[in-house]
């Protein structure tokens, strides 16, 4: 008797004589499908953390264009894409928690670890990329975009759920 196990595209036959490793299938789908779920709720805000990162690391301070000093559209675009960064972390931890993800988890990969995140990239453009400057500013702004996107995410699910219950009724 040979038993086959999928894993997408790939097939592998095993030889064997019991029915012993037929559990084995159904533990590799099962760790193949959470993987898979990981990586989809996962990916979007590795993309955004990486364009920070390179965005305010790598791209040395001479290759940004000059703007008006009216607005510090530095620290603007440090809310932005801080803001960005904890939208779509929050938004991607409640769709892979079906609309009802434990509430201090969900703020720590939405918010703290983004502000964490902002605090390093500081660090390190104060002791490693040092063509870029460490200012505190920054940080506060990185803060700020969090903070908002967790506001205006309560918002939103306080309003989803009131519309969940308008409609049940």
């Amino acid at each position: 008797m040979k038993m086959s196990l999928s894993f997408g595209y790939m097939f592998i036959i095993l030889p064997c004589k019991a029915d012993y490793l037929l559990p084995l299938r159904s533990i590799i789908n099962d760790h193949f499908n959470i993987m898979h779920t990981l990586l989809r709720y996962m990916i979007l805000p590795l993309l955004v953390g990486i364009l920070i990162f390179v965005g305010t690391c790598l791209i040395g301070s001479g290759s940004v264009p000059e703007m008006s000093d009216e607005i510090s559209w530095d620290k603007l675009a440090h809310f932005g894409l801080f803001f960005l960064l904890s939208a779509v972390s929050l938004y991607d931890y409640d769709k892979l928690h079906n609309g009802a993800p434990p509430i201090g988890k969900w703020i720590f990969w939405g918010v703290l670890l983004p502000v964490i995140y902002g605090g390093i990239i500081e660090l390190l453009q104060m002791y490693v990329f040092t063509t870029r400057s460490a200012e505190w500013g920054d940080w506060i702004a990185d803060i700020a975009g969090s903070l908002v996107a967790l506001l205006l995410a309560f918002i939103y699910l306080r309003k989803r759920r009131k519309s969940i219950k308008t409609i049940s009724l």
